[in-house]
């Protein structure tokens, strides 16, 4: 039984009917928003038609007025994913290693994670403004307790006969960090960074909305005070490709360093 559902299971996930069916049903969609803007169905003001996102973008391109602004918020989640990602993981190995650090540090921990990010991001943009840095810094919260506390997870399932060889061969502490510990950690890394890559975007996206100058949160808002429909649909398109491509690299590198 549990062999007829793992091979229909694999079946599933490489069944090209599925794959024409999602297909189709985008088409059906787009073409469905497209009649029913253009015949009033729905009125434009509540949902735009593909073929007015498609003018709005290549009028947005022409006025240089979104890539500038895309590239920021990359650089802002580029800087506080890598910040995020090094001290979750750092720390996170180091809970494991020396455990009263973690008996120590958890409780804080927690305590921090629980605080609503909406609720401190004023006080964000008092202490760094409301440029880079208070973005870096949000996103930096958004992430950095999810990859901790996976890799803390993930850590403790390092094989107790593992660290046996290890002290067998007199292994160093960095050694068997390195050579165990880590690796071991590894699967329930990636599974925070995946989820954390998704949700940075989004923090970048609420914190242009709160408060900046530039950014695609703030071409968000701009949209909205003037009701242009069509640029919110534009903004939303582009947000949500990039989100997936940020998990799609992450999948990438856990392939390259896990399943190679």
């Amino acid at each position: 039984m549990a062999r007829a559902i793992e091979a229909r299971l694999k079946r599933g996930k490489r069944d090209p009917a599925i794959a024409v069916a999602q297909v189709l049903a985008t088409v059906g969609l787009v073409a469905f928003a497209e009649y029913a803007v253009r015949t009033k169905l729905i009125n434009k003001l509540f949902l735009s038609s593909p073929s007015q996102i498609v003018e709005e973008f290549i009028y947005m391109n022409q006025k240089g007025q979104l890539w500038g602004h895309v590239l920021i918020s990359l650089q802002e989640f580029a800087l506080g994913f890598a910040l995020s990602a090094a001290v979750g993981i750092g720390l996170g190995i180091a809970f494991v290693v020396f455990p009263r650090l973690e008996a120590f540090l958890s409780v804080f921990c927690a305590a921090f994670m629980s605080i609503p990010k909406s609720a401190i991001l004023p006080l964000l943009v008092i202490w760094f403004g409301i440029g880079f840095q208070s973005k870096v810094v949000l996103i930096f919260l958004f992430c950095v307790f999810g990859i901790l506390f996976n890799t803390v997870a993930g850590a403790k399932q390092t094989r107790p006969e593992h660290l046996k060889v290890a002290r067998v061969f007199k292994a160093t502490r960095m050694q068997t960090v390195l050579k165990f510990i880590f690796p071991s950690s590894l699967p329930n890394v990636f599974a925070g960074l995946r989820v954390t890559a998704a949700t940075a975007f989004a923090a970048v996206i609420f914190a242009e909305m709160s408060a900046a100058k530039n950014g695609i949160g703030y071409l968000l808002t701009e949209a909205q005070n003037v009701l242009n429909t069509p640029r919110l649909f534009v903004v939303v398109v582009i947000v949500t490709v990039i989100s997936i491509a940020l998990v799609s690299i992450v999948d990438l590198v856990e392939r390259a360093l896990i399943h190679k």
